[in-house]
């Protein structure tokens, strides 16, 4: 219970600090397949179809990220790329652009951002102009999954969207923070328990 109590403290401390963070996308997207928003409420079934369809896309050589972005605090401290999805598309592509090169879609209300690196993205946003986007959180969710079977179709790849056996991210997410917690407290208890040990090895031989 005490290691669980001082993990759930240490994971409201980087959640705090990935919000403060320059671009939080940038960060969550070199682990995770899909960025949602931190202020707005997306029902599970429209997340558990988006991951469904990104992982399906992703299992079949689909190579795509995917990044909602609500409002312009999903942002971090690029605010200036608020409303303009195109333009974030690219800084968040030069972003990833060490760990991953391979497709990227933003999603905001007011419209689509794609980037891939190396390559024309035409083609991509004449087929992006076809799919609406509601003005809800859930509509910004559905567009992303309509989004990704459409771009996925003109590369013959034919994506599920079944949520069967997918985990939300947040839900996936809350584990893993919690394993990596609580490795890392393990990992400073044994370096206390090193300096301590030292210490008195030292003490003995004074």
């Amino acid at each position: 219970m005490t290691v669980l109590v001082a993990a759930a403290v240490a994971a409201a401390v980087l959640v705090g600090g990935a919000r403060a963070d320059g671009d939080p996308a940038s960060d969550y997207l070199i682990g995770q397949k899909v960025f949602l928003p931190y202020d707005a409420k997306i029902s599970r079934t429209a997340q558990r179809k988006l991951l469904a369809a990104v992982q399906s896309a992703n299992r079949q050589g689909f190579r795509v990220r995917v990044a909602l972005i609500w409002s312009d605090y999903d942002l971090g401290v690029v605010t200036s790329l608020w409303k303009q999805p195109r333009r974030y598309a690219r800084f968040l592509g030069v972003e990833l652009s060490y760990y991953f090169k391979g497709r990227l879609l933003i999603v905001m209300p007011s419209g689509f951002g794609f980037n891939w690196p190396k390559h024309d993205t035409a083609a991509a946003y004449n087929e992006l102009a076809g799919v609406p986007i509601a003005p809800t959180p859930d509509g910004l969710a559905t567009a992303a999954t309509t989004a990704v079977q459409r771009l996925a179709s003109k590369s013959g790849v034919t994506v599920s969207t079944s949520p069967r056996g997918v985990t939300s991210p947040s839900q996936r997410n809350s584990h893993d923070r919690i394993v990596i917690l609580v490795a890392v407290l393990v990992a400073l208890a044994i370096g206390a328990a090193a300096r301590l040990l030292i210490r008195r090895r030292a003490a003995r031989l004074s």
